[in-house]
């Protein structure tokens, strides 16, 4: 008897295996189970651990789920994504360290069961529970990294990498999370190892800008979906606050230690833009964006094409140098080149900065109002503009005064689009408020606190002084 019921479980397995590869799209559940006491007991086992599973009566679960995962592979999505969510809280439930061994096993087993069989699976899934293979590896992995009872860092990040390196975007939140926590022990277990390091700072920085894209994307919920943009700030913000913090302790973005780890790789791939471009994108996160390497990498990058990054690079460097002209060009050029509107405001914004830089405040106010456009947010552009305004401030001390009207609007209105900038602003305004017309005066000037007033062809409001 023993020996039939194996053969019989060999030739299921077969079937199961050869059915992996099959288009299943329109079949019934009784099409997936084959036929006779099989799938009678698929059947059964499907009811009854479903049952048990609303009930959240997990331990009674497991026999009748077993049946349906073994006998059944390809009877429903939901036996993995079910199965997987009862081992996690059996894991966490169990204080036997053998009962969680054993439930550690089935639950890598469920992942690669379905791995194994994902074409067949998707091929009759909805839109709901169709999913990839980077989908199921980001899962797998976490699951490995907090439950594995010996848990090997190197094993999880090659599983976080494959998971990550194909879901990209889509990437869940509780993923990312565990990913930067996995690279963060990774390199902090190795510190001297420079490719550790290195990884470390390109997972930091990809987590950091899938949070950024997709806390983009909330704001521009915020309007029309605001159950979803609450959903995404709720998820992805708490993981860019761990990536952040994380990144802190760790010290790996020292600046010269950043020279030191790309120094030889920027040299040997002097011919790679892509290699070339993420290590100035690197450098300016951590601003250490005035560093030979930077500078070189630039050089090699505008070589053999010139990019909005590398010009904007070599700006830089001529402005080090006191060549504000020649930076200049290169700037509006990176303008020019840039297609992405927050990268061209950004580039407008360090036009404008270097021609107040040069003592011509007209030229740069209105770079400043070129960066607005592309990006109305950009607080800063609104601080260097107000006190581009300030500069600009002629005529008898009244005429002065609205100049300062003016700048005063700009810094607040710096606070207002960006809260990051209230300090900064809250400064500037204090300054500009010591150059209102004093209000002692206003009376014999036929001024009025709250009266219009035109300065540079924009609209301002009379504010007085009142300590003079």
């Amino acid at each position: 008897m023993m020996k039939k019921t194996l053969i019989l479980s060999c030739t299921l397995a077969a079937m199961a295996l050869g059915t992996s590869a099959q288009d299943l799209r329109g079949t019934r559940l009784e099409d997936r189970i084959g036929h006779g006491q099989d799938s009678i007991d698929v059947r059964q086992g499907l009811s009854l651990y479903q049952s048990y599973f609303k009930q959240g009566d997990y331990l009674e679960a497991i026999e009748p789920w077993e049946v349906a995962f073994t006998k059944g592979p390809l009877s429903q999505s939901r036996v993995y994504t079910d199965g997987a969510w009862m081992f996690e809280n059996l894991i966490k439930a169990e204080t036997d360290e053998a009962k969680k061994n054993e439930y550690f096993d089935k639950l890598m087993k469920i992942y690669d069961q379905r791995l194994q069989y994902l074409d067949a699976l998707n091929s009759f899934a909805s839109k709901k529970t169709y999913t990839t293979k980077g989908y199921i590896f980001c899962r797998k992995a976490t699951d490995y990294y907090y439950y594995c009872p010996k848990m090997n860092n190197e094993e999880a990040y090659k599983m976080f990498r494959s998971g990550i390196d194909d879901v990209g975007l889509n990437t869940e939140a509780f993923v990312l999370y565990a990913f930067i926590d996995c690279s963060y022990r990774r390199y902090i277990a190795d510190k001297e190892n420079v490719d550790k390091r290195t990884d470390f700072i390109r997972d930091y920085m990809e987590c950091n800008d899938i949070c950024d894209q997709l806390l983009g994307q909330a704001k521009e919920f915020a309007e029309t979906d605001t159950i979803q943009a609450q959903k995404i700030v709720a998820n992805y913000l708490p993981t860019q606050v761990q990536c952040n913090d994380l990144f802190v302790q760790s010290g790996a973005a020292d600046c010269d230690a950043l020279e030191r780890i790309y120094s030889a790789g920027v040299e040997e791939h002097k011919n790679d833009i892509e290699y070339l471009d993420a290590v100035l994108k690197t450098l300016e996160q951590f601003e250490c964006d005035k560093s030979q390497i930077y500078f070189k990498a630039s050089d090699y990058i505008y070589a053999i094409k010139p990019t909005p990054r590398a010009a904007i690079a070599k700006a830089k460097r001529l402005i080090e140098g006191g060549d504000t002209n020649g930076a200049i060009k290169l700037a509006q050029e990176a303008v020019d080149m840039e297609n992405d509107e927050i990268k061209k405001s950004l580039y407008a914004y360090s036009v404008a900065a270097m021609y107040f830089k040069k003592g011509n405040a007209a030229n740069a106010r209105q770079w400043c109002k070129k960066a607005l456009q592309f990006q109305p947010s950009l607080g800063k552009a609104y601080l260097l503009e107000a006190s581009c305004v300030a500069r600009l401030a002629s005529g008898n001390n009244l005429e002065k005064s609205k100049f300062y009207c003016l700048a005063y609007d700009k810094a607040l209105r710096a606070k207002a689009v960006d809260p990051a900038c209230a300090g900064a602003a809250n400064k500037a305004c204090g300054s500009y408020a010591g150059h209102f017309f004093p209000k002692s005066e206003a009376f014999f000037q036929g001024l009025k606190e709250g009266q219009a007033a035109t300065v540079l062809g924009e609209s301002t409001t009379i504010r007085l002084n009142n300590a003079r």
